[in-house]
């Protein structure tokens, strides 16, 4: 460890570097107040610093007060050498600038060896406790960096999950994917292929009078009785979005896409849950949009998801609760409530 031993007499300059250097530290030499601020400019390590009280121009006092103020330089361990002021008043002077340390003239060797290794303690101390500051804010901000991605990668995930996070359905990707399976299964079969779209009765009123706690408890259950009452394998029921299903129908036509329907619509009235905004029941019920097709090469599956859609929103405008049917490519209309 360095001590900058700093006294306008060389005689002491010359004593002190040679006792210093004999207990195993690096000596720097300054002649007054002004060289040895200086020299703090480029020292960028811990330093013990033996500091003379009376010096020309800057004296120990004023620059153990520029050290202690200055960031670069706050956390040297300054030692002030006094010729016998063992005044309380000038004690306190020197603490209140800063000093660390006394040390009276003449200078005791052994004295001077203890204290110069409390300070080469408190300063390695300090210097450790920052690195593992410092190695503790790297790995904090790492660690920040860390969870940044992984909030990312989560968010990824969570959008090529293929299952809805309330309900515990299949999503709308799981309803993509299995269209664009099953479209292709129809148009090479020549089978009939049935969507419906279910959208929950008054849903925003029912939210604005029970809260959305109550709200998301109503779609588990209306997405459970559902999916009960949809059991084939090669079927799917999927929760579109907000309080929109979409079941997909394999190898069914307009007749059996019906006969579901009502199915659905009296299961989710048979759950009696109370809903007094509704303007159409006492209780929660669902409007649905039936659409067929037989797929061709001119058709997509868009095609069928906008008519049952459609079908939905007919259903809505005629009074909710009900269902109505559309057969793609006959034009044939059914309605039912």
């Amino acid at each position: 460890m360095k001590v900058l031993i700093i006294d306008d007499e060389k005689s002491i300059r010359t004593i002190l570097s040679e006792m210093v250097q004999h207990w195993g530290y690096e000596v720097v030499l300054a002649a007054d107040g002004e060289s040895a601020w200086k020299i703090f400019q480029v020292i960028n390590e811990p330093i013990i610093v033996l500091l003379d009280w009376v010096m020309p121009g800057i004296d120990g006092v004023e620059l153990c007060r520029r050290l202690k103020q200055s960031e670069k330089t706050a956390h040297t361990y300054v030692i002030i050498l006094t010729a016998k002021r063992s005044d309380v008043e000038d004690v306190v002077i020197g603490f209140d600038a800063g000093a660390d340390d006394f040390v009276t003239k003449p200078i005791d060797p052994r004295e001077l060896s203890c204290r110069l290794s409390v300070g080469r303690r408190i300063l390695t101390y300090q210097h450790d406790l920052e690195q593992r500051n410092a190695t503790l804010q790297e790995t904090t901000r790492v660690m920040e960096n860390v969870m940044r991605e992984l909030q990312v990668v989560n968010g990824k995930l969570k959008e090529l999950s293929l299952e809805d996070e309330l309900t515990g359905i299949p999503n709308r990707r799981s309803l993509e994917n299995y269209l664009a399976r099953e479209w292709w299964h129809a148009l090479r079969e020549k089978e009939a292929l049935t969507f419906i779209m279910v959208d929950v009765d008054f849903f925003k009123f029912y939210n604005d009078t029970y809260g959305h706690p109550a709200g998301d408890e109503c779609l588990k259950k209306v997405a459970a009785i559902l999916a009960e009452n949809v059991k084939r394998s090669s079927d799917i029921i999927t929760r579109y979005g907000g309080e929109e299903f979409a079941i997909v129908l394999h190898a069914t036509d307009s007749a059996g896409g019906q006969k579901v329907a009502e199915k659905l619509r009296l299961a989710v009235e048979s759950l009696a849950i109370l809903n007094k905004a509704s303007k159409v029941s006492p209780y929660v019920t669902i409007s649905l949009g039936i659409a067929t097709i037989i797929p061709d090469i001119n058709s997509s599956y868009e095609t069928l998801k906008k008519e049952a859609d459609d079908a939905l929103y007919q259903a809505k405008r005629e009074g909710r609760n009900r269902w109505v049917a559309i057969d793609v490519g006959r034009g044939a209309c059914s309605v039912k409530g």
